[in-house]
C-alpha cells in the first residue's frame, strides 16, 4: 500500500491562521514521546521520549533542532528490558536495547526544511560507534546496530514531524474519500483552535485508524494515534497455519521540556561488556576464563550488592573451563541474595539444591518462594528433590540432610499457597507411607487419599507415579484386592492424561507411567489369567515410546523411582515369538528398532534365529526404513560460501549434526565428531556422509571456534527454517537419513556412530 502520509496534510489549511510549515523559534524547547505497541507478535510495548530544542535556522533557512533521548522503555511479553528511570534493571536478553542505553542523553541535531521534511541527522553515528567499541559489541551485532539505524531511526525522526504538501486544499473541504485509494478524511477545528484530522483505511484483513491534531502556529504536531487492526497468518511448530488477530498501535505527544535525567555511565559500561552481545569476555568467540577472572576484578568492589552484576557473573562462571569452576559457580551462588535471582529460574533452581545442602530447610524455603508457582520447581522437586527419600541413609552426614529434605517437604505440604500443597502432596503421601511399610491401615489409608484424589493434584504432583509407588506397598502387605483397585483407578486417569485430544504437555511422560502400569496388570494375571495377561502387556508394548520424540525427559527419574523399563515392546515380542504369533512379532521388531535405534544388532541376531529363512535386510529396508519420515528439503549456505542440499546425498547415508558454538554440550562432544568426521574424510568408514548445521551462529563465530580448535568438520549456516522442519527441540541432535531419503531421529547420548555403521552395513548387505 503506498504512503498518504503528504495527500492527508494536504488538508490542514482549514483555517487562515495555519501555516503549512514548521515555525520554531529559536531556543524553544519541548519534548515528544513515540510508543509502539504490538499485540500480534511478541505482546510488546516499546516507548521513547526525545527531548528538542530548536538551535534556529540555517543558511538554507532549515530548521535545526538538538536532540537527546531521555526516557526509553522496551517491553516484550509482560518483562521490562529496558526502562532508562530505572536502568540498572536492564535485561540483556535483546541486543535492542543497546541503541537506546548507547544513545541515552547524548546529543545529536536533526535538521528539518520547511516543510517538515527530515534533511539531516548528525552525530549520531559518532557518538555511537565509539561507546559500541567500547563494550566490545559483537561485530555483527554493531552492523547490525548500524543498519537499523540507516533503515529505522531517520524514518521514525520523521514520524514525530509532520511533512507538509506543496498544494493545498480548498478551505471549505472538511470531510471527503480519496478516489484512488478509498481512504476517508474527516477534519475539524478544536475550540483551542487546534486542528484534528482522521483517516481510515481498509484493505483485506488489516483495518487503520489514525488520529493527528497540530499546533496552527507552529506546524508541530501536538499528538498523533494510529491503530491498526491486522489478521495475520501464523505456522505453528507443527507446521500447522493458523490465524491471529492483533492490533498495532503507534501514539506520539507533544509536551513541554520537564523530563530531568542522570546517565549511570559505569553501569552501562559494566553491563553491555558483561552480556552476552560483547565479546570483551572472549577470544576467538569463546569464553576466555583470564579475563573473566580479571574482569570481576575490576568491578568486584564497585558492583558487589548489584543486581545485574551478581547474576551476569554467575553466568560468566557457568562458562568457565577450569577444574573447579562447579565450585566456583556455587559458591558465588550462594553469596547472592534471592532477590537478585528473581525471573532468573535456572540459576534459582541451582540455588535450592545448593541452599538444602550448605543451609537450612528454611533457607531452601526462601529461595523456592521466588520459583514455586513455575515449571522448573516442579523440575527440581520431581527429579532431583525427590530422590533424597529412595533410600535411608545410616552415616551422620547423610542422616541429617535427610532430616532437613524431611523438614522441607514438611513446609511444602502445609504451606498455605494451594500450589505447593498440589505439587508436594503426592510425594509427601508416599514419603510417609514408606516411612512405616508394614503399617497395612496406613498403606489403605494412603491409597484411599490417591483414589480419591483431584486430577489437578495429581497431575501437578506427579501423582501416578507415587500411586504405583504405594500399589507396591499395598502388595507388601498383602492387601491385593486394594492394590488392584488402586492400580486400576490410576491406569484410568494415566489413560485420560495421555490421550491426544487433551492439551497435556507432559502427556508422553504420563504414556511411560501407562506403559509401567500396564505392565504391572500384567504381572499380577500371569499366573492366573494368560489371556488378559497379554492384552495388558499389549497395551504396555503399544505405550512404549515409538520414537525418539516420545521418549519423554522426565521419564527417566520415574524409572529410577518405580524401576521401570523405558519400552515393554521388547518384552511382548519375546512373549509372541514364544507362542507362534510371528505376524505380530514382526511387526513390533520394525517399532523397536525404529524406537531403540541402538538395539539394532541384537534385534539382528534374534530375527535371524527366529526367522533364519528370512532375509534381515529386505525386512529393514522394507518394514523399518521405508516408514521413516521423509526428510525435508534443504539449501543451505556452508562456511566456505558453497551450498549444501539434500539432493546431494541422494542414494548415500547421511548424518546431520545440529549444534551451535554456544552450547555447552555440542563443544563437549566435537572432538570426538570432528574425530569421526576425519576418519570418515580418510575412507575408514565407507560410504558415509556427514554434515554439521550451526544454528543461531553467525559464519564469523564458526570460523573463528573451528579455527581455535582446528576442527575439520564441514559446516552449514542454518537459515532458522532447517531446525523447524527437522522438529530439532534439543541441541546437539543428529539425524539419520537412509539412501532413500528417509530419516530417523537418533536420542542424545546414543551411540549415533556406531548406529550409522550398522544400518549402513546391513543395507549394503553386509
Amino acid at each position: 500500500m503506498k504512503t498518504y502520509l503528504t495527500l492527508l496534510t494536504a488538508v490542514l489549511i482549514a483555517g487562515k491562521c495555519f501555516a503549512q510549515q514548521l515555525n520554531i523559534v529559536k531556543n524553544k524547547s519541548f519534548e515528544i514521546t513515540s510508543r509502539k505497541i504490538d499485540t500480534l507478535i511478541g505482546s510488546s510495548d516499546e516507548s521513547t521520549t526525545y527531548v528538542f530544542k530548536s538551535l534556529g535556522r540555517d543558511e538554507q533557512g532549515n530548521t535545526v533542532l538538538e536532540c537527546r533521548i531521555v526516557r526509553a522503555l522496551i517491553e516484550y511479553d509482560k518483562k521490562t528490558l529496558l526502562n532508562t528511570d530505572s536502568i540498572r534493571k536492564t535485561d540483556f536478553m535483546s541486543s535492542g536495547v543497546l541503541f537506546p542505553l548507547a544513545m541515552f542523553n547524548r546529543p545529536f541535531t536533526l535538521t528539518l526544511d520547511k516543510k517538515g521534511k527530515v534533511v539531516g541527522v548528525a552525530r549520531v553515528k559518532e557518538q555511537l560507534n565509539p561507546i559500541l567499541a567500547k563494550w566490545d559489541i559483537q561485530p555483527e551485532i554493531r552492523e547490525q546496530i548500524n543498519q537499523n539505524y540507516d533503515k529505522g531511526f531517520i524514518a521514525d525522526m520523521q514520524g514525530l514531524f509532520y511533512q507538509f504538501p506543496e498544494r493545498k486544499l480548498n478551505n471549505n473541504q472538511a470531510t471527503w474519500t480519496d478516489k484512488d485509494s478509498g481512504v476517508k478524511f474527516n477534519l475539524t477545528k478544536g475550540r483551542d483552535h487546534t486542528l484534528k484530522l482522521v483517516t481510515e483505511e481498509k484493505e483485506n484483513d488489516r483495518r487503520k485508524k489514525t488520529t493527528r491534531s497540530f499546533d496552527p502556529a507552529t506546524g508541530l504536531m501536538l499528538s498523533e494515534l494510529d491503530i491498526t487492526e491486522v489478521v495475520a497468518k501464523q505456522t505453528d511448530e507443527n507446521g500447522i497455519e493458523r490465524s491471529k488477530k492483533g492490533e498495532l498501535v503507534q501514539m506520539k505527544k507533544l509536551t513541554g521540556a520537564k523530563t530531568q535525567t542522570r546517565s549511570d555511565t559505569a553501569w552501562s559500561n559494566m553491563a553491555a561488556q558483561l552480556s552476552y552481545w560483547s565479546n570483551s569476555m572472549k577470544t576467538g568467540g569463546e569464553y576466555d576464563t583470564v579475563k573473566i577472572f580479571r574482569m570481576f576484578s575490576v568491578y568486584d568492589a564497585e558492583f558487589k550488592n548489584d543486581a545485574t552484576y551478581n547474576v551476569a557473573k554467575l553466568s560468566l562462571i557457568q562458562q568457565t573451563r577450569s577444574r573447579d569452576n562447579y565450585q566456583v559457580y556455587d559458591d558465588a551462588l550462594m553469596q547472592v541474595p534471592n532477590a537478585y535471582l528473581k525471573g532468573h529460574y535456572s540459576h534459582l533452581h541451582n540455588k535450592l539444591g545448593e541452599a538444602l545442602r550448605k543451609g537450612t530447610a528454611a533457607d531452601a524455603y526462601a529461595v523456592s518462594r521466588y520459583l514455586y508457582d513455575k515449571p522448573t520447581f516442579s523440575q527440581w522437586l520431581q527429579q532431583s528433590f525427590a530422590q533424597n527419600f529412595i533410600v535411608e541413609h545410616d552415616f551422620e552426614g547423610r542422616k541429617e540432610q535427610d532430616r532437613k529434605s524431611a523438614e522441607l517437604l514438611n513446609m511444602f505440604v502445609t504451606d498455605k499457597d494451594p500450589i505447593y500443597r498440589q505439587k508436594s502432596g503426592p510425594l509427601s503421601l508416599w514419603v510417609k507411607a514408606k516411612a512405616d511399610p508394614g503399617n497395612e491401615a496406613l498403606q489403605l489409608q494412603t491409597a484411599a487419599v490417591f483414589n480419591k484424589m483431584s486430577d489437578r493434584e495429581m497431575r501437578e504432583g506427579n501423582g501416578g507415579r507415587y500411586a504405583l509407588l504405594v500399589y507396591n506397598l499395598l502388595k507388601n502387605v498383602n492387601r491385593i484386592g486394594a492394590a488392584d483397585t488402586l492400580l486400576d483407578n490410576t491406569i484410568t486417569r494415566l489413560s485420560r492424561y495421555s490421550s491426544d485430544s487433551v492439551v497435556n504437555e507432559d502427556k508422553y511422560e504420563a504414556h511411560n507411567l501407562l506403559a509401567h502400569a500396564y505392565y504391572l496388570k500384567f504381572l499380577s494375571l500371569i499366573q492366573k489369567d494368560s489371556v488378559n495377561a497379554m492384552k495388558y502387556l499389549a497395551q504396555a508394548a503399544d505405550y512404549s515410546p515409538k520414537n525418539n520424540w516420545e521418549k519423554a525427559y522426565g521419564s527417566f527419574y520415574d524409572r529410577v523411582f518405580l524401576k521401570s523399563k523405558e519400552s515393554y515392546r521388547d518384552d511382548y515380542i519375546e512373549k509372541l515369538l514364544n507362542g507362534g504369533h510371528e505376524t505380530e512379532a514382526m511387526k513390533l521388531f520394525a517399532l523397536q528398532i525404529n524406537s531403540s535405534p541402538e538395539t539394532l544388532e541384537e534385534m539382528q541376531k534374534r530375527f535371524q534365529t527366529k526367522f533364519p529363512e528370512r532375509s534381515f535386510r529386505d525386512f529393514l529396508i522394507n518394514h523399518v526404513i521405508d516408514t521413516w519420515v521423509q526428510a525435508p528439503d534443504f539449501k543451505l549456505k556452508n562456511i566456505s560460501g558453497k551450498e549444501n542440499t539434500l539432493a546431494q546425498y541422494k542414494n548415500k547415508w547421511l548424518i546431520l549434526d545440529f549444534w551451535g558454538t554456544w552450547c555447552g554440550p555440542c563443544r563437549e562432544e566435537l572432538p570426538d565428531v570432528n574425530k569421526f568426521y576425519t576418519e570418515l574424510a580418510a575412507g575408514k568408514h565407507g560410504e558415509l556422509n556427514f554434515l554439521s548445521v550451526a544454528c543461531y551462529d553467525t559464519e564469523d563465530k564458526v570460523n573463528g571456534f573451528l579455527a581455535a580448535n582446528k576442527y575439520e568438520i564441514p559446516v552449514a549456516l542454518s537459515d532458522n527454517k532447517i531446525q523447524r522442519d527437522y522438529k530439532i527441540t534439543g541441541y546437539p541432535s543428529k539425524i539419520l537419513i537412509a539412501p532413500n531419503g528417509r530419516m530417523l531421529n537418533v536420542q542424545f547420548g546414543k551411540d549415533w556412530k556406531g548406529i550409522l555403521k550398522r544400518f549402513s552395513q546391513i543395507y549394503a548387505g553386509n
